[in-house]
């Protein structure tokens, strides 16, 4: 009798690596996708936080101290929520990736 439920389990679980390969194809390209996407938002948001960080720098030398720091520290959050982002995302689907590798 056990031997007939391994069988049968482990003709499902081929059933179900098969099934599951397009999704990992799937998220094999939305990783890349990622990748590409975020590496151009971190290069366009990196200026912007280059910019308003530098911004910030001239605002201190001239006086206004108040709002440099708040320049300064959007400057900071535009330049590294993206790089978060992309991090995680990329992270978040290669962990789901793995699980379904567990299959």
């Amino acid at each position: 009798m056990m031997t007939v439920l391994y069988g049968i389990g482990t003709v499902l679980r081929f059933i179900l690596r098969i099934a599951l390969l397009p999704v990992q194809a799937v998220l094999t390209l939305l990783i890349l996708a990622i990748g590409f996407i975020g590496g151009l938002a971190n290069i366009v948001c990196g200026l912007i936080g280059l910019f308003c960080v530098i911004g910030g720098i001239c605002l201190f030398i001239n006086g206004d101290i108040s709002l440099g720091w708040q320049v300064l520290l959007v400057g900071i959050i535009v330049a590294v929520v993206p790089q978060a982002l992309t991090i995680w995302g990329e992270e978040g689907i290669g962990c789901l990736k793995e699980l379904l590798g567990r299959v």
